[in-house]
């Protein structure tokens, strides 16, 4: 399925980026529609999504659609799957749905299917032990894979070159990043620390729920750096995925924080960093 992604984002361009500013746009629309569900920021604001196409705009390499694109997208609706389970009384299927979803996922783009850990990680803090639900989720997981392996078996092809896609999708890739990418992720690395430090300071007054999805929300994002450091192949694609948690964080500092130039001018330097990689 990656291949076909591929194939189509250079034979037909054109229509790989307007997919792919579809998709960011969906996207941002399901970050807004998470909190708006849950509310675990405390307010309705449309910041997420404002911060989600920032940091995913300035890379002129993600301006085509790409398999980690697409990949992170499905991963958006497992954030509703898990989220939705929060105080559920009944045993729910839920995850079955999440373990199908990250199984898409990982056909797209194969290094999502860590993202398997991130499922658990929310199982353990939003759920008790129901064996049951676990199972769904592992059964989740595989349902996908018995279809594809039965595809290339009744197709007669050989599964070898499946395999063989996944291997490839571990090479590294060469990246070459402009001084104004190198400049903007600085920054948001500065202004992750700067984020956390608050939410940190904040975390106590939350309500249980919010602490606990801000929490998810951390681990989604160490996971989807630890992906980029240790997997060759995953490359640039996974700004992505950490844009998720860190659109949220942000989102978070900016509706609570005191109005203060201070304040104003980290905001005016996320859209300044934006024109200045996109010229």
């Amino acid at each position: 399925m990656g291949k076909l992604i591929l194939r189509l984002s250079h034979e037909f361009r054109l229509i790989s980026s307007l997919l792919a500013l579809a998709l960011v746009m969906v996207n941002g629309y399901l970050l807004i529609q998470l909190n708006t569900i849950h509310i675990f920021i405390p307010v309705r604001t449309r910041l997420s999504a404002y911060f989600y196409a920032v940091l995913v705009a300035g890379m002129t390499q993600l301006h085509q659609l790409t398999p980690a694109l697409v990949a992170s997208s499905i991963l958006v609706l497992v954030l509703f799957r898990i989220f939705s389970t929060y105080k559920l009384e009944s045993i729910s299927l839920n995850y079955l749905d999440a373990g199908i979803l990250i199984s898409l996922a990982s056909m797209v783009y194969f290094p999502a299917l860590a993202f398997f850990l991130f499922l658990i990680a929310g199982m353990l803090m939003l759920r008790p032990f129901i064996w049951r639900e676990w199972a769904f989720a592992i059964i989740g997981l595989i349902i996908p894979y018995l279809f594809l392996i039965s595809g290339y078996y009744l197709l007669d092809i050989p599964f070898s070159g499946y395999v063989k896609d996944v291997a490839d999708s571990f090479s590294k890739t060469d990246q070459e990043y402009k001084l104004s990418q190198i400049v903007n992720w600085a920054f948001v690395l500065a202004f992750v620390m700067i984020g956390s430090y608050y939410m940190v300071t904040a975390i106590d007054s939350m309500k249980i729920h919010a602490r606990k999805f801000f929490l998810i929300f951390l681990i989604y994002f160490l996971l989807s750096v630890i992906i980029y450091l240790i997997l060759p192949g995953a490359g640039i694609g996974m700004i992505y995925f950490v844009s998720v948690p860190l659109a949220y964080l942000f989102t978070y500092f900016f509706v609570k924080c005191r109005q203060h130039w201070i304040n104003e001018l980290f905001f005016l330097i996320f859209l300044i960093l934006l024109l200045w990689q996109r010229f």
